[in-house]
């Protein structure tokens, strides 16, 4: 019998050939495959063809990388140094733990918040805040439909109902006028996002909710660092949310803080977690990593936003059809975890992430928007236009890509711009 010819053509994250069947695309690089697999066990029955007629499978070469991106999380001897401590102290196994408490006392005094609850996770911290709200069934809670997808997912977790708000058009976050023009007498709360290293306009915010009595939530999850008129984000909301998820600036692998200065609102959370022991809790093994991230979190920060901003010029020196949206404001210090990059349509959009992914470079497409949701799920007060087009234009860039050598940024430009 003769052998087919194999035809190769990418479809997805794989190698297709025309035995109908994927295989992993790797590299040589990569071991793959190893020295001791065997093809032959995975040959379908249905072609007919016998191990010996049967053609290689050759994986798709390689493509050389450019630049150096940073992994992430970071190894450091000071993090290594405090996991030796935690572990041979036996920290790592109370329930009370100097650890913790250490990790406390540093959040406590970088984000200006008098209460420190650390969980499980952000969108744990969302969900206790919003419990600590008195959010309960039947209330309404006003979000941007271009948020974190868990967010309108926590509200809907209560029994309440999300009630969707469009984007600012002069930030990602809830635009004022919309979250005004979406009072009712049953919303509760308002949960406000500074996205993609952009502050939202959370002073405006606050004195929004505080005249109609809501409580403001303020999602810092993305944004651990940034200062906004020399305050820190999470220092603006009655109660504010951090995440520690393993690709986030501050990681531990998973993890939250719930932030508060609000004395009533301290004692809700404690009653709703304390049960008797810590109902989200975080172990003292998770919180010995981050009191030294938290230490070098103002460098690193630095070091993003000055990339961010040669990016930014970069891309227009180049006359390339992606804008970088950095936070240029004079009064913003940025903290970035995504940094976010319009094309001039989805199409644009989809063909620069995918070239990007060929390149290795860490981007991704933004967060979808949520305004196709079934209006049995929400309520819509207002016209969700721009959460619509950023939805279909954004593509969000990792953080890891801002800790680059300076020298490389023509080059990641250069790779960004010309997909």
């Amino acid at each position: 019998m003769e052998a087919k010819k194999t035809s190769q053509a990418q479809h997805g994250g794989y190698y297709v050939t025309d035995t109908d069947f994927l295989v992993p695309q790797t590299s040589p690089a990569a071991g793959f495959p190893p020295a001791d697999w065997n093809r032959n066990a995975f040959l379908p029955a249905k072609t007919g063809l016998s191990p010996l007629t049967r053609p290689p499978i050759l994986p798709k070469p390689a493509v050389s990388m450019p630049i150096t991106i940073p992994p992430w999380p970071r190894q450091t001897p000071e993090i290594s140094r405090a996991v030796t401590q935690c572990i041979e102290s036996t920290d790592w196994g109370r329930y009370e733990s100097e650890t913790k408490n250490a990790l406390i006392a540093a959040i406590q005094s970088f984000f200006e918040a008098t209460h420190v609850r650390l969980c499980c996770s952000g969108t744990a911290a969302i969900e206790i805040s919003l419990r600590a709200a008195g959010v309960t069934n039947g209330d309404e809670v006003i979000v941007s439909a271009f948020d974190y997808p868990g967010n309108f997912r926590c509200i809907e977790l209560l029994g309440a109902t999300p009630v969707l708000v469009d984007v600012s058009s002069e930030n990602f976050g809830p635009d004022v006028d919309s979250v005004a023009a979406a009072a009712s007498e049953r919303v509760r709360a308002v949960i406000a996002s500074h996205l993609y290293g952009h502050a939202c306009d959370i002073a405006s915010l606050r004195n929004l909710c505080d005249e109609n009595g809501w409580v403001l939530i303020e999602d810092a999850c993305q944004t651990p660092g940034m200062r906004i008129h020399g305050k820190p984000a999470g220092s603006f909301g009655h109660l504010a949310t951090l995440s520690f998820g393993g690709s986030k600036p501050l990681s531990s692998g998973n993890g939250g803080a719930i932030l508060t200065s609000d004395d009533r609102i301290a004692a809700r959370i404690a009653g709703l977690l304390d049960r008797p022991s810590d109902a989200f809790p975080l172990s003292g093994l998770q919180a010995s990593v981050l009191p030294p991230q938290l230490a070098e979190l103002r460098k690193q920060n630095e070091q993003r936003n000055r990339i961010a901003r040669q990016i930014h010029q970069q891309l227009k020196r180049i006359d390339s059809p992606l804008v970088c949206l950095a936070e240029i404001r004079d009064e913003i210090e940025p903290a970035y975890y995504k940094l976010a990059l319009r094309a001039d349509s989805q199409a644009s959009r989809n063909q620069v992430v995918t070239a990007a992914a060929e390149q290795h470079l860490p981007m991704g497409h933004g967060f979808r928007s949520m305004a196709r949701s079934s209006e049995r799920r929400c309520r819509k007060p207002v016209p969700l236009d721009r959460a619509e087009t950023l939805a279909n234009q954004i593509c969000v860039l990792d953080h890891r890509a801002l800790l680059i050598d300076e020298s490389d940024v023509f080059e990641l430009c250069q790779l960004l711009g010309n997909p």
